[in-house]
């Protein structure tokens, strides 16, 4: 057992592209709801009119997309109920993206305590599954990828901090507006291409608008903060083709006094008082942005957009010639009494008359939006790679549905930055396992894995997981992530699903310890992660070929047990000091 699992940590992945057949439409998206925010669940059809440049067109189809409940507390629910065994994009499970982006530079230091409470709520008000990203601008970038952790995104946003200076000349002010249209623009490319909206909330305290900065006051060159119509308009056109409803947030108590003429440099062009709000409205104009500000009593303000973002529709509509590739004018209304729409302005047409076309797994892999076309389920762990302390992270993955033949796919690691720091793509061999298996070696820390992937009738779908690559303290010991599996010829194969198996192999890796020392090891399986043990295995060791390093298994038992989820620990000591606890969640079904 030990020659051939220990391979299984040294996997490595590949893949390609395919394209989707054209249709002659176009698909639209957009919220419904009544005026206390909840979704409207039964429109149809006949209900809503779209226009596209201005001209009605035809709705073939409507669907409502749940993408969450409200989190609901259940008095029969286990306090500790074990979270889901691995990351999929099937419809109704793949969660919310938000992206919370602070304009650090539009307020002082010492005043973000409105911003940072105001998230907090927010995040309360989330599910599980949705995936929350922090980003600071027009400098920082990102400070957390797209996570369901929504406790790493409350500790980066209490160390966000105003960068505003004393005082902002007009100069400044359009300098630091146009840096920050920029960055938004930036980061809404890297959502296109998607299936699905992603909302994003903008913190600012101001924004100014469109203002000449040249030289002479009629008629000279540019100047290097000139801030132009089409600054807004290309973030505007970036907001449709990823699908992105923004929210543009004012905390009231952070706003900026206008620039007055003593901060007016001479010879500028810039008027001698400026407006403050006046780039949010035009921000606002060209993407169909919502504005709301924080109060004193602010911190529910933001609560009310989980419950507005719990679902949408998606329309069908006929495409015309005149549909040319880029951005056109879009118009979305009800006659439902009561009921608001919720869209954007504009529509991104991929390409003459057709809807936007198929992604390439490498395409899809680099971006952040959603592939739900080929649903997937995905995994990971990790173990030790050398003594330099550098991990191997391992991704798994496979079709959700039986019969898949894998035409294509393609693994990408990301840091906590978003930063890609490896991509490996599958073989035509390594597409044919069930799970794939793709690696890579990174420093310790906790990374975000996507795998993205197209079958042979040219669906395409793309799923994240979350992964710590690191190993577990276990006094004197280190523990890898546990790995379950079945024996299988001769060999050890992992499996994310198990069903009429009667044991499953609990796999793990176990670094350091002296020579003699007396070690307690044994795998429970029960059902949530502090629950009372339903059986309880020893685990047994083998040592490799690094005298500091042995492989621990034991068979589990599940051939009893009735299909639904379970934890199970494996649990490692030394001489009776606190033991390691490494988990790993099984799902059984029928």
């Amino acid at each position: 057992m030990r020659r051939t699992i220990l391979p299984l940590l040294a996997a490595a992945c590949v893949a390609g592209a395919s394209a989707q057949a054209p249709e002659r439409t176009l698909s639209v998206d957009f919220y419904a709801f009544t005026a206390d925010g909840a979704a409207v669940p039964d429109l149809i059809a006949s209900d809503i009119t779209v226009r596209v440049d201005g001209r009605a067109r035809p709705v073939r189809s409507l669907r409502f997309i749940k993408q969450a409940d409200a989190p609901a507390a259940d008095p029969l629910a286990p306090a500790d109920a074990p979270p889901e065994p691995f990351a999929t994009n099937r419809g109704g499970q793949t969660g919310r993206a938000f992206i919370i982006v602070v304009d650090d530079e539009s307020f002082r230091p010492g005043k973000e305590r409105p911003i940072r409470s105001a998230v907090r709520a927010f995040l309360g008000a989330l599910t599980p599954r949705d995936r929350v990203s922090l980003w600071t601008t027009p400098h920082g970038g990102i400070k957390v990828d797209l996570s369901p952790h929504h406790d790493r995104i409350a500790r980066e946003m209490d160390l966000v901090s105003g960068q505003a200076p004393d005082r902002e000349t007009a100069q400044d002010a359009a300098c630091r507006t146009r840096n920050t249209l920029g960055a938004i623009e930036q980061m809404l490319t890297s959502l296109s291409g998607g299936e699905g909206p992603t909302t994003v909330l903008i913190f600012t305290a101001s924004l100014f608008g469109p203002r000449t900065d040249s030289a002479m006051a009629r008629g000279g060159p540019p100047g290097m903060c000139e801030l132009r119509p089409e600054e807004f308009s290309r973030v505007g056109h970036a907001a449709a083709q990823a699908r992105a409803h923004l929210y543009i947030i004012q905390p009231e108590d952070l706003q900026r006094l206008p620039t007055n003429a003593a901060d007016t440099i001479a010879g500028t062009g810039f008027a001698t008082a400026m407006n403050p709000l006046e780039g949010m409205e035009h921000l606002a104009a060209v993407t169909g942005a919502i504005r709301m500000s924080l109060t004193r009593l602010g911190d529910a303000t933001l609560v009310g957009l989980a419950k507005s973002t719990s679902a949408y529709y998606s329309a069908v509509v006929d495409s015309a010639a005149s549909d040319n590739e880029g951005p056109h004018g879009l118009d979305v209304k009800t006659s439902r009494a009561a009921t608001q729409i919720r869209s954007r302005p504009f529509v991104f047409v991929a390409r003459p008359g057709l809807v936007p076309r198929a992604s390439t797994t490498n395409e899809m892999v680099r971006s952040g939006a959603y592939f739900t076309a080929l649903p997937l389920r995905v995994s990971g762990f990790a173990s030790l790679n050398d003594r330099s302390g550098n991990m191997r992270l391992v991704a798994a993955a496979e079709p959700a549905e039986p019969g898949v033949t894998l035409a294509t796919a393609s693994v990408g690691y990301f840091d906590s930055k978003g930063r890609m720091v490896g991509q490996t793509n599958l073989t035509a061999e390594q597409l044919a396992a069930r799970p794939l298996l793709a690696a890579a070696v990174v420093p310790p820390g906790m990374y975000r894995v996507r795998v993205a992937a197209t079958d042979s009738t040219g669906r395409s779908g793309a799923a994240d997981t979350e992964v710590a690559a690191e190993m577990t303290p276990a006094g004197e010991l280190k523990l890898s992530s546990l790995v379950l599996g079945l024996w299988r010829d001769n060999a050890f194969q992992p499996r994310l699903l198990f069903s009429a198996e009667p044991v499953v192999i609990a796999y793990l890796d176990v670094v350091g310890g002296g020579a003699g020392a007396k070690v307690a090891a044994f795998v429970e399986i029960s059902k949530t992660e502090n629950g009372d043990a339903l059986s309880r295995t020893p685990l047994a060791f083998e040592p490799t070929s690094d005298p500091a390093r042995f492989t621990a298994s034991a068979a589990v038992p599940i051939g009893g047990l009735p299909p639904g989820d379970y934890v199970v620990r494996a649990m490692v000591g030394v001489d009776g000091k606190p033991m390691g606890r490494v988990t790993r969640v099984l799902r059984k079904v029928s």
